[in-house]
């Protein structure tokens, strides 16, 4: 397609940047008044617009430009700022004390030193140290659904772990170049696309749940 280097992948993420950005104003609303509450939103739904935009026009740059390089940096850097994101309605909302902002400061350090050591090791780093990267701080979350499970329950957190699920077996995929389901059109990072936008739709429906903050805040301690 004229002007689309990567169709499938421009396209589906620059859909998914229209409707999650549609989508912001009426999740920020649901936090009745909390400027808190409402602030962690905001972060989450501009870290997630973020990520599907950078994603979307990365993809539609002509491979070998310098624009293109600059943007896969970009779009490599926005996947942390998206986990560290969701963290943080999660924690700001269903904890309190050190669980909410000790753990946060935690998760939002390492993914700014992921951030730098990505972007200035870019070329020199092994797709599989990448891949663990990504992979190991989004799986911090293990604590804040054990957590979660211990005091609502499992069903309360399936959102978040579907959410996960999607997400990794996302990246396990585009790591092992499998499958081609369309040859040349939708291959593994096609499908990598689609992981991402069915993992933030879990995590999307499982804040607009807890973002009326009727839910009483967790104690101190995660555990």
């Amino acid at each position: 397609m004229p002007g689309f280097s990567e169709p499938f992948s421009s396209l589906s993420h620059l859909a998914g940047a229209v409707l999650f950005a549609a989508l912001a104003v009426p999740l920020w609303k649901r936090a009745n008044g909390n400027l808190l509450y409402r602030r962690s939103l905001m972060v989450f739904s501009l870290g997630s617009v973020f990520l599907l935009s950078i994603s979307g026009v990365y993809h539609l740059l002509t491979p070998g430009t310098a624009g293109r390089a600059v943007l896969q940096r970009l779009d490599h850097a926005a996947i942390f700022v998206l986990i560290a994101s969701s963290f943080t309605p999660m924690h700001v909302i269903l904890f309190r004390g050190r669980a909410r902002w000790g753990v946060l400061a935690l998760i939002w350090g390492l993914a700014l030193t992921a951030i730098v050591v990505k972007t200035v090791y870019f070329s020199q780093l092994p797709q599989v140290l990448g891949l663990a990267m990504y992979l190991g701080l989004g799986w911090v979350g293990l604590g804040t659904g054990i957590a979660l499970w211990r005091k609502r329950g499992f069903q309360f957190v399936m959102p978040i772990l579907w959410g996960g699920l999607a997400y990794s077996i996302g990246a396990v995929l585009e790591f092992t170049n499998w499958p081609v389901l369309v040859p040349g059109v939708v291959q593994w990072h096609e499908v990598f696309h689609i992981a991402v936008l069915i993992g933030l739709a879990f995590h999307w429906s499982f804040i607009y749940s807890i973002a009326d903050g009727k839910q009483s805040p967790l104690a101190d301690e995660l555990f």
